[in-house]
Protein backbone atom coordinates (compact mmCIF):
# COMPACT_ATOMS: atom_id res chain seq x y z
CA UNK A 1 0.00 0.00 0.00
CA UNK A 2 1.30 3.47 -0.91
CA UNK A 3 1.19 5.96 1.92
CA UNK A 4 0.38 9.61 1.28
CA UNK A 5 3.31 11.85 2.23
CA UNK A 6 2.63 15.32 3.56
CA UNK A 7 5.18 18.15 3.76
CA UNK A 8 7.14 18.14 7.00
CA UNK A 9 7.67 21.87 7.36
CA UNK A 10 4.61 23.61 5.97
CA UNK A 11 5.18 26.76 8.06
CA UNK A 12 8.32 27.75 6.14
CA UNK A 13 6.90 26.82 2.73
CA UNK A 14 5.43 29.98 1.31
CA UNK A 15 3.66 30.79 -1.93
CA UNK A 16 3.78 28.63 -5.05
CA UNK A 17 6.72 27.72 -7.25
CA UNK A 18 5.77 30.42 -9.81
CA UNK A 19 5.82 33.02 -7.04
CA UNK A 20 9.14 31.71 -5.75
CA UNK A 21 10.61 31.81 -9.27
CA UNK A 22 9.69 35.50 -9.38
CA UNK A 23 11.23 36.01 -5.91
CA UNK A 24 14.51 34.45 -7.02
CA UNK A 25 14.52 36.45 -10.25
CA UNK A 26 14.03 39.72 -8.39
CA UNK A 27 16.58 38.71 -5.72
CA UNK A 28 19.16 38.47 -8.49
CA UNK A 29 18.02 41.78 -9.96
CA UNK A 30 16.87 40.25 -13.23
CA UNK A 31 13.92 41.54 -15.22
CA UNK A 32 11.62 39.10 -16.97
CA UNK A 33 13.26 40.07 -20.26
CA UNK A 34 16.77 39.50 -18.89
CA UNK A 35 15.82 36.09 -17.49
CA UNK A 36 14.15 35.17 -20.78
CA UNK A 37 17.27 36.15 -22.70
CA UNK A 38 19.48 34.13 -20.34
CA UNK A 39 17.27 31.06 -20.67
CA UNK A 40 16.84 31.42 -24.43
CA UNK A 41 13.06 31.83 -24.24
CA UNK A 42 10.68 34.73 -24.81
CA UNK A 43 9.56 37.20 -22.16
CA UNK A 44 6.03 35.77 -22.46
CA UNK A 45 7.34 32.31 -21.63
CA UNK A 46 8.83 33.67 -18.38
CA UNK A 47 5.54 35.45 -17.66
CA UNK A 48 3.76 32.09 -18.07
CA UNK A 49 6.26 30.40 -15.73
CA UNK A 50 5.52 33.07 -13.10
CA UNK A 51 1.72 32.88 -13.36
CA UNK A 52 -0.22 31.09 -10.61
CA UNK A 53 -0.11 27.30 -11.01
CA UNK A 54 -3.66 26.97 -12.33
CA UNK A 55 -2.99 29.43 -15.19
CA UNK A 56 0.76 29.09 -15.73
CA UNK A 57 3.16 26.72 -17.39
CA UNK A 58 5.49 24.47 -15.34
CA UNK A 59 9.15 25.32 -15.90
CA UNK A 60 11.07 22.44 -17.59
CA UNK A 61 13.94 20.73 -15.76
CA UNK A 62 16.58 21.87 -18.28
CA UNK A 63 15.60 25.49 -17.66
CA UNK A 64 15.69 24.93 -13.90
CA UNK A 65 19.26 23.75 -14.38
CA UNK A 66 20.02 26.95 -16.28
CA UNK A 67 18.38 28.93 -13.44
CA UNK A 68 20.79 27.27 -11.00
CA UNK A 69 23.69 28.41 -13.21
CA UNK A 70 22.39 31.95 -12.92
CA UNK A 71 22.55 31.68 -9.11
CA UNK A 72 18.91 30.88 -8.36
CA UNK A 73 18.04 28.54 -5.49
CA UNK A 74 16.18 25.83 -7.45
CA UNK A 75 15.42 23.82 -4.30
CA UNK A 76 13.64 26.89 -2.93
CA UNK A 77 11.76 27.43 -6.20
CA UNK A 78 10.46 23.84 -6.19
CA UNK A 79 9.88 23.18 -2.49
CA UNK A 80 9.79 26.53 -0.72
CA UNK A 81 12.63 25.43 1.56
CA UNK A 82 15.87 27.39 1.01
CA UNK A 83 18.95 25.39 0.10
CA UNK A 84 21.71 25.24 2.67
CA UNK A 85 24.42 24.65 0.07
CA UNK A 86 23.89 27.56 -2.33
CA UNK A 87 27.60 28.44 -2.31
CA UNK A 88 28.55 24.91 -3.37
CA UNK A 89 25.91 24.91 -6.08
CA UNK A 90 27.16 28.30 -7.30
CA UNK A 91 30.76 27.04 -7.35
CA UNK A 92 29.97 23.87 -9.28
CA UNK A 93 27.47 25.47 -11.63
CA UNK A 94 29.78 28.43 -12.22
CA UNK A 95 31.85 26.32 -14.59
CA UNK A 96 28.90 26.24 -16.98
CA UNK A 97 27.54 29.15 -18.96
CA UNK A 98 24.05 29.95 -20.10
CA UNK A 99 24.35 31.16 -23.67
CA UNK A 100 23.11 34.70 -24.01
CA UNK A 101 22.14 36.47 -27.19
CA UNK A 102 23.99 39.69 -27.85
CA UNK A 103 22.22 42.73 -26.50
CA UNK A 104 22.20 45.90 -28.57
CA UNK A 105 22.31 48.00 -25.40
CA UNK A 106 25.63 46.58 -24.14
CA UNK A 107 29.02 46.69 -25.79
CA UNK A 108 31.06 43.49 -26.12
CA UNK A 109 33.26 44.67 -23.25
CA UNK A 110 30.21 45.27 -21.03
CA UNK A 111 28.77 41.85 -21.92
CA UNK A 112 32.05 40.13 -20.96
CA UNK A 113 32.16 42.04 -17.68
CA UNK A 114 28.55 41.11 -16.89
CA UNK A 115 29.16 37.43 -17.71
CA UNK A 116 32.17 37.40 -15.37
CA UNK A 117 30.16 39.17 -12.65
CA UNK A 118 27.37 36.58 -12.89
CA UNK A 119 29.89 33.78 -12.29
CA UNK A 120 31.02 35.31 -8.97
CA UNK A 121 29.95 33.91 -5.62
CA UNK A 122 27.59 36.14 -3.58
CA UNK A 123 30.39 37.40 -1.33
CA UNK A 124 32.59 38.16 -4.33
CA UNK A 125 29.72 40.10 -5.91
CA UNK A 126 29.48 42.23 -2.76
CA UNK A 127 33.21 43.02 -2.99
CA UNK A 128 32.94 43.81 -6.71
CA UNK A 129 30.03 46.18 -6.06
CA UNK A 130 32.02 47.95 -3.33
CA UNK A 131 35.00 48.36 -5.65
CA UNK A 132 32.85 49.76 -8.46
CA UNK A 133 31.05 52.11 -6.04
CA UNK A 134 34.40 53.42 -4.81
CA UNK A 135 35.65 53.93 -8.35
CA UNK A 136 32.48 55.77 -9.35
CA UNK A 137 32.44 57.95 -6.22
CA UNK A 138 36.02 59.12 -6.83
CA UNK A 139 35.41 59.73 -10.54
CA UNK A 140 35.78 63.37 -11.43
CA UNK A 141 37.27 64.31 -8.08
CA UNK A 142 40.69 65.85 -8.28
CA UNK A 143 42.97 64.25 -5.76
CA UNK A 144 45.66 66.74 -4.89
CA UNK A 145 48.91 65.92 -3.28
CA UNK A 146 49.79 67.91 -0.18
CA UNK A 147 51.82 70.98 -0.98
CA UNK A 148 55.55 70.60 -0.48
CA UNK A 149 57.17 72.87 1.96
CA UNK A 150 59.93 74.98 0.61
CA UNK A 151 63.27 74.11 2.09
CA UNK A 152 64.58 76.61 4.58
CA UNK A 153 67.44 78.76 3.51
CA UNK A 154 70.75 77.92 5.14
CA UNK A 155 72.23 80.52 7.40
Amino acid sequence: MVQKITPVNTASVKSSSPGRLKEERTRLGLSQSALAESLGVTKWTVINYERPASRGTPIPADLLSACARLGMDVQYILTGVPSSNMNRVAEEAGAYRVERKASAALSKEEQRLLEKYRRLKPQQRTHAQAIVSTLVSTEGKVIRKPARRKPRAKR
